[in-house]
């Protein structure tokens, strides 16, 4: 596959409108010269050769090369299919030799296109590792200061807990540590559902158990609470009770005299049993006892003992609150003092209901006493207490609570608060018998209290060392993968170092001078000069060393040099003549079995060397014909105002370069044929010639004045000539010789009118100073142009 021509290139840098001739101008040939200077294309046409190898789409402006037969838009080199490229330009010794250099030590230097892009990449690696170093750095910073407030924090809070919870006798508190603490947290932190803090009741309860001492046990209340509803049912079923008995009918309607006469019965036939009244000292008649046993009988001496023994029990229930020893609350624990004092008032307050409340039963049991015969109803009792606090309509109400077994009866007469003030007897008893064990449960309550108020700040400083561990574990995992990327583009690029003694000949040569040496260091070179550090290396140097190392890259197995296109694009700027020479000898050994070379230059040394060896190629001086074209094109690049826009042109090589060894020959003719068009030119078909006129004169006075060194107005000063003509040449040539871009405002661009005059004075003037040199040049520019 071979690169036949460049279709067109519109709008890309200076080539503004550029298409190939259809006729006019042959196709690329095997190998290709173009001659052009600087500022005439080469460089563009180079990047586009660049863009090929890169395999990379061209979307400045509209590009399109014919490869064989194909057409292939600048938009389509990344996926067409096209030979293998390379390219050295300008920019090729940019990317082929890189200057690394130390704080304290000369530079290391990297040479090729690929160690140099590795070892640019290997410093933008270093410095986004060092980025990433520093950070881990200030993380890790970050993390031993989250971690020293952390152990302060886990320090005080420890202390904290320790003080809280000492005790006299030891204990697990009384050497609690920073250790402890952070222990117990991390497995709270753990914990789910999260414990809940204490309340400020419950903190002070275990506050009081952490801090009080065991007590003595305590009596239980020295009574019972009396049942007041069994009491007042049993009371009710008395007053309701009928005896079943042969009564008699005036001992039933009077109380007084039955109780006289069962007392009087009871001490004759009980106690005495004489048969004789005691009374009225006569004998009792036995019918009279008979009728008298009848009615006071077996039942109604039951009766009688039921109801006796039932109104003890009241009357000792109504001396409850005399009878009723409790301990002081004194004798409690402190936590219990409060509560059990409240219960005992509320039961001293509610003795007196109960009181009453009896008083009322009482006088109905007594009133059953008297009238045991008779069916009593128990409200008649509930008058005549002497109270006003306690109505008639109030004290049925109290009863029917009672006996409907309401709850808050239990509380008005004081049940309640007695079966309070005996359950808090019991849990200072409890408390006694476990001690040791609420002493244990209160502290670690109140640990866990400790621990659940500081776990939100443990909390928010293990997420602050977390995290700061985490960014720090981040960074250095990046600094490690770098770390690798770079040991792998160093372990490359030792790869594909050349050997520096093979470098130190190549360089001796093509420069004509071993002053440089290099020395392998690192992935690169250290290059002395004179045996000193070199430190910095001049464009030509550079040049030199970064073509060097192209020309032995297209021995690479990475490229096919007998099928692949070469492309080298002034290779010996900045050299001298020796060095030139030796540029175009390692060129011309490196690539003569290219499968394409293009070689382009402005340096006319150069390129007659380019020239000559193409002549002497096989086949260049025989007929061509289409089945054997030459192996070698000859093209020249130019440039010219349209529209007040400089732009590129491809054209053959004027044939004055093919004949003649010298420029001067191409420049003589052209500056003829404009001095001598017979039409006139718009301004800017002139903008080239300053240029090409300043050119001819420097080389003809070159040889005219050979001991005139210095500027051009010191060469013409050296010639005896119209002093008037001598300052309007030099006035053009000075201000628009630079035709590679527009005049300075402050310059008539009306002058350029005058191209053409000033142009057959500088002929006139070459003619003053050597005549049969004029006259042979003049002649053979007319032929030239003639053919």
């Amino acid at each position: 596959m071979r690169i036949t021509r460049i279709r067109k290139a519109k709008n890309y840098r200076i080539f503004r409108d550029f298409a190939w001739p259809a006729t006019s101008l042959p196709d690329f040939s095997r190998f290709n010269m173009i001659y052009g200077w600087n500022g005439t294309g080469k460089t563009s046409i180079s990047n586009i050769f660049r863009h090929l190898q890169t395999r990379t789409s061209l979307t400045d402006g509209d590009v399109e090369i014919q490869i064989d037969q194909t057409r292939v838009a600048g938009a389509d080199f990344a996926k067409a299919a096209m030979p293998p490229v390379r390219v050295f330009n300008r920019d090729t010794v940019d990317r082929n030799v890189f200057e690394v250099g130390g704080q304290q030590f000369p530079p290391v230097f990297y040479l090729g296109e690929d160690s140099v892009e590795k070892q640019k990449l290997i410093e933008e690696l270093k410095k986004q590792q060092a980025v990433h170093v520093e950070k881990e750095s200030r993380f890790n910073r970050a993390k031993a200061e989250a971690g020293a407030a952390m152990e302060s924090f886990s320090a005080e809070e420890s202390k904290g807990i320790k003080n809280l919870l000492t005790v006299s006798g030891g204990g697990i508190y009384n050497n609690y540590n920073a250790a402890n603490f952070k222990t117990a947290i991390k497995k709270l932190a753990d914990s789910a559902p999260s414990p809940q803090p204490l309340t400020d009741k419950q903190r002070k309860q275990y506050l009081a158990t952490k801090e009080g001492k065991a007590m003595d046990k305590v009596s239980d209340p020295s009574i019972r609470f009396p049942d007041f509803a069994d009491l007042t049912t049993r009371s009710q079923t008395m007053l309701e009770r009928s005896l079943v008995s042969a009564t008699i009918a005036e001992l039933v309607e009077n109380p007084a005299v039955s109780r006289w006469v069962n007392s009087g019965l009871y001490l004759h036939t009980e106690l005495q049993q004489s048969g004789t009244c005691l009374f009225c000292d006569q004998p009792f008649p036995p019918a009279r006892i008979a009728q008298l046993e009848a009615h006071f009988n077996d039942e109604f001496k039951r009766f009688q003992s039921d109801l006796d023994s039932l109104i003890i029990e009241v009357e000792a229930a109504c001396e409850f609150r005399d009878r009723l020893q409790v301990p002081p609350k004194e004798a409690l624990y402190s936590e219990l003092r409060d509560e059990y004092q409240t219960a005992r008032d509320s039961l001293s307050q509610s003795a007196s209901t109960l009181r009453l409340s009896l008083e009322v039963l009482l006088r109905g049991l007594k009133a059953k006493r008297e009238d045991p015969f008779k069916r009593l109803e128990l409200s008649r009792f509930m008058t005549g207490d002497g109270s006003a606090d306690y109505p008639v309509g109030k004290v049925e109400k109290f009863f029917q609570a009672a006996m409907a077994g309401v709850a808050v009866f239990s509380a008005v007469i004081g049940k309640t608060s007695f079966d309070k003030l005996a359950e808090i007897i019991q849990r200072h008893n409890s408390h006694t018998d476990t001690f040791d064990a609420k002493m244990k449960e209160a502290r670690a309550a109140l640990a866990q209290n400790e621990l659940v108020r500081a776990l939100p700040g443990w909390r928010e400083k293990s997420t602050q060392v977390e995290d700061a561990g985490e960014k720090a574990t981040k960074e250095r995992e990046s600094a490690d993968k770098l770390t690798k990327e770079i040991a792998q583009l160093e372990r490359e690029i030792r790869q594909h170092r050349r050997p520096a003694d093979e470098l130190n000949v190549e360089v001796a040569s093509y420069l004509g001078r071993d002053e440089l040496r290099f020395h392998v260091e690192q992935n690169g070179y250290r290059i002395t000069r004179g045996g000193q550090p070199a430190a910095h290396l001049s464009d030509g140097e550079r040049t030199a060393i970064a073509f060097l190392h192209f020309l032995k890259s297209l021995k690479g197995a990475d490229f096919d040099l007998t099928n692949g296109v070469v492309v080298i694009d002034d290779p010996v700027s900045s050299l001298d003549a020796n060095s030139l020479f030796s540029a175009f000898g390692f060129m011309k050994e490196r690539t003569h079995t290219a499968g394409q070379l293009f070689v382009l230059t402005h340096n006319f040394t150069f390129f007659r060397q380019v020239r000559n060896w193409y002549y002497n190629l096989e086949g260049q001086n025989k007929k061509e014909t289409e089945a054997r074209p030459r192996p070698a094109r000859f093209y020249m690049l130019t440039s010219e105002f349209i529209d007040g826009q400089r732009t590129a042109r491809l054209s053959e090589l004027d044939p004055f370069l093919h004949k003649y060894e010298s420029e001067y020959h191409y420049l003589f003719k052209r500056v003829h044929e404009e001095a001598n068009k017979a039409s006139t030119l718009s301004i800017e078909a002139y903008y080239a010639m300053p240029n090409i006129a300043r050119r001819l004169l420097e080389s003809f006075l070159a040889f005219r004045v050979p001991d005139k060194v210095g500027e051009l107005y010191q060469k013409l000063q050296g010639i005896e000539y119209d002093p008037n003509k001598k300052t309007r040449i030099l006035r053009f040539l000075h201000t628009y010789s630079h035709f590679d871009q527009v005049a300075q405002p402050e310059h008539d661009l009306s002058l350029l009118a005058e191209t053409p005059a000033v142009l057959s004075e500088v002929l006139d003037f070459i003619h003053y100073c050597d005549p049969g040199h004029f006259t042979s040049m003049a002649a053979l520019a007319t032929q030239q142009t003639d053919e």
